[in-house]
C-alpha cells in the first residue's frame, strides 16, 4: 500500500467558497505522476517573504479522490476578519487566499496511513467534526467511483446550519450507492440562521446507534481537533467498541 513521499509542484487552478471562512483550493495534476490513497495528507510550501512565527507552510489532507486525476483539492477554513484578540489570520492563510491562477507551489508527500483500505471488507463508521470531513470527502468519492460495496456510514458534526458544506453532494453519493449512509448532524441549532431539520445535538452514543443498528461490528474512523477526537473516541469505546477496532486522526493548527 506505501506510495513513497516525494517533493513536488503543481499549478494552482482555482479557488471556491464553501461557505463562511471555508474555501476549496484546486491545484493542476495532469500528467504530473502523482499517486496518492484517499485519507493521505501533503504539505504545502508557501513561498512568503516574512512569515509569522507559523512558518510558510501546512500539512493538508488531499480531500479530493484519487481518481479524479485533473486536480488535486484542498479544503480549510480562513478567517479573513479580525479575530477577537487582533491578530488576524497567520500569514500562511493570507498567501493562500491571494494564489494567482497557473503559480507554482510545492507540496511534499503524500503522507498517512488513515487511508480508505479497500481490500479490508468490515463495515466502517466514519465520525468527523466540522473541517475533519475532509479524508472523508476523499474515501467517499472514492468508494462511490468504484462502486464498493463495503458498508460505511459517514457521521459528521457541525455547529450551525450555516457551517455544513458538501452535504448535496455527499447525500447524492449516498443515494446512488446503497452502501454508502451519510448523516449530519448540527451541535448549536439555536445558533443556526438557516433552517435545518435534520439531527442535531454532538455525536453521542444515540446518535451513533440509531444510524448504525450493528454498532459493533464496523470499524471506527474518527478525525477532527484533539479534545473533540479524544471525546468521539470515549463515546465510541462506551459503546462496547473495542481499541483496536478505532482510528484516528488529530487536525491539529489547520
Amino acid at each position: 500500500m506505501g506510495i513513497l513521499a516525494k517533493e513536488f509542484y503543481l499549478p494552482f487552478i482555482k479557488k471556491e467558497k464553501l461557505v463562511k471562512d471555508t474555501y476549496s483550493f484546486y491545484f493542476d495534476r495532469v500528467r504530473r505522476g502523482l499517486s496518492f490513497l484517499p485519507g493521505q495528507y501533503m504539505r504545502m510550501i508557501l513561498d512568503i517573504k516574512n512569515p509569522d512565527e507559523r512558518g510558510n507552510s501546512r500539512f493538508f489532507t488531499i480531500a479530493s479522490s484519487p481518481l479524479e486525476k485533473d486536480y488535486i483539492m484542498i479544503t480549510t477554513k480562513i478567517t479573513q476578519s479580525p479575530v477577537p484578540d487582533g491578530t488576524g489570520e497567520s500569514s500562511f492563510k493570507k498567501r493562500l487566499i491571494e494564489l494567482k491562477a497557473q503559480e507554482k507551489v510545492q507540496f511534499f508527500g503524500p503522507m498517512g496511513e488513515f487511508v480508505l483500505n479497500e481490500e479490508k471488507k468490515e463495515d466502517r463508521v466514519f465520525l468527523a467534526g466540522g473541517i475533519g470531513i475532509t479524508p472523508f470527502h476523499s474515501m467517499l468519492t472514492y468508494a462511490y467511483q468504484k462502486n464498493l460495496s463495503i458498508p460505511i456510514a459517514l457521521i459528521v458534526s457541525f455547529s450551525t446550519a450555516q457551517d455544513i458544506f458538501w452535504h448535496k453532494e455527499l447525500q447524492e453519493i449516498a443515494t446512488n450507492n446503497p452502501s454508502i449512509k451519510v448523516i449530519y448532524t448540527v451541535s448549536r441549532p439555536e445558533k443556526s440562521n438557516t433552517k435545518w431539520n435534520g439531527e442535531t445535538g454532538r455525536i453521542s452514543d444515540v446518535l451513533i446507534k440509531s444510524h448504525v443498528p450493528d454498532f459493533l461490528r464496523p470499524l471506527y474512523y474518527i478525525v477532527g481537533p484533539p479534545a473533540m477526537v479524544a471525546g468521539i473516541e470515549d463515546v465510541v469505546k462506551k459503546i462496547g467498541v473495542s481499541s483496536e477496532k478505532i482510528f484516528i486522526e488529530n487536525f491539529t493548527g489547520y
